[in-house]
């Protein structure tokens, strides 16, 4: 089967974390058996393009791992403009398409991933050429409410024109079916694909008894490590063997450092700024437990990865945690409450021996594998070739 990937956001090259996930789907369908083609336009202001200063090293074409990948950067030249980006980013996505089309032959199926802004241009492609389109939403900014109104008329366009809606989440899609009443019923959950790279639950033997959380994530205001750094003095004061490592970077991040330094943590945490997507795995394997903090996620497939990695994990109820930690996997608790996390943080650290990091592996391998999500999505696909065909015979 031959399918086309059209993400709002993309890595510009196999070692960016942006959008890793989607880049991981499409490896594990090229994995499964599919042929496998990636357009991504990919806007940028003018402002980011002159002030760059390190060396990019993102490429117009790669055959990356035998998948044909195309990248374009649109200038947004139009950026209080409604619809202006959209525009722009139509016009080259649907230059993009021909090409592709010319070399590769017609796909049998498009999926998009967000409808901001793949998912719009996806399903007007594909609306043009007769191509079944499923779109996959993953997008926090329908929860946040950061979307302006024209966005979330290109959204619900998009949403409605699709022929399968998925979500990477059941909250998710709940929200989405109340935001768009005319897909309430129809919003699919399939999560966003853990890399086997993950699936390696044997752990490095530490010198010292040292219990370390991690947190890797972006640091802004929706991340919560500042409730983190609050939970974790709580833990801090009853167990001198803890220890908390924030890994990622962002706005926040020299806040946060402070922070550490007024709650008296600064020898007990670690900044240990971005680390990149092969690098991750190595770092699971040094650290005791995951914790997320966020106060909302649409999935969060960093909890997933941990679990793949046999990591226990702490999470809010913040959306997507809540379908991804199951018993035995870890503990949830609720959104901005740092009493509560540093409880659960300190409850974990002292059962930590009854995690069975194996059979965590084990389970979150069954539900988020490569293998397993593009098997469910195969199925899908075809259900939808199927039906096409059957529309074109009786037309």
């Amino acid at each position: 089967m031959h399918i086309l990937l059209i993400p709002s956001w993309y890595p510009d090259h196999p070692g960016d974390v942006k959008g890793v996930f989607f880049r991981d789907q499409a490896l594990a369908l090229k994995e499964f058996g599919h042929q496998i083609g990636v357009i991504a336009p990919n806007l940028r202001s003018l402002r980011s393009l002159l002030g760059r200063v390190e060396i990019d090293k993102s490429n117009d074409f790669e055959l990356d791992e035998g998948i044909a990948t195309y990248r374009e950067k649109v200038i947004s030249l139009l950026p209080r403009v409604p619809y202006g980006s959209f525009w722009l980013l139509k016009r080259t996505a649907k230059n993009m398409f021909k090409n592709y089309i010319k070399l590769h032959g017609r796909p049998d199926i498009i999926h998009a991933h967000s409808s901001i802004f793949g998912g719009i241009i996806a399903t007007d492609l594909a609306s043009e050429h007769g191509i079944p389109i499923v779109l996959t939403e993953h997008s926090s900014g329908f929860a946040r409410g950061t979307f302006k109104n024209w966005q979330l008329k290109l959204a619900e366009r998009a949403s409605v024109k699709a022929d399968l809606v998925i979500s990477v989440s059941p909250s998710l899609g709940q929200l989405l079916g109340n935001l768009f009443p005319l897909t309430k019923e129809r919003w699919q959950w399939i999560p966003n694909v853990v890399a086997d790279r993950f699936n390696s639950p044997k752990r490095i033997s530490k010198n010292d008894d040292a219990i370390v959380f991690l947190n890797l994530a972006f640091m802004n205001e929706n991340k919560g490590q500042r409730d983190l750094l609050r939970a974790f003095k709580r833990v801090a004061t009853k167990s001198a063997k803890a220890e908390l490592w924030l890994a990622g970077d962002g706005p926040t991040r020299t806040d946060l450092e402070k922070e550490a330094i007024n709650l008296g943590l600064n020898n007990r945490v670690r900044f240990l700024g971005v680390i990149t997507p092969e690098l991750v795995p190595e770092l699971f394997k040094k650290v005791d437990v995951m914790v997320v903090s966020s106060h909302y996620e649409t999935f969060g497939v960093v909890i997933a990865e941990a679990l793949m990695a046999g990591l226990p994990a702490i999470a809010t109820r913040c959306g997507g945690p809540e379908s991804i930690i199951q018993e035995y996997d870890g503990l949830l608790v609720p959104v901005r409450d740092p009493d509560a996390l540093g409880d659960a943080m300190y409850e974990l650290l002292e059962n930590l021996e009854f995690f069975d990091s194996e059979a965590i592996a084990e389970r979150a391998f069954a539900r988020f594998s490569g293998k397993a999500i593009a098997s469910r999505l195969t199925n899908e696909y075809e259900k939808l070739i199927t039906r096409n065909n059957q529309k074109t015979d009786c037309a």
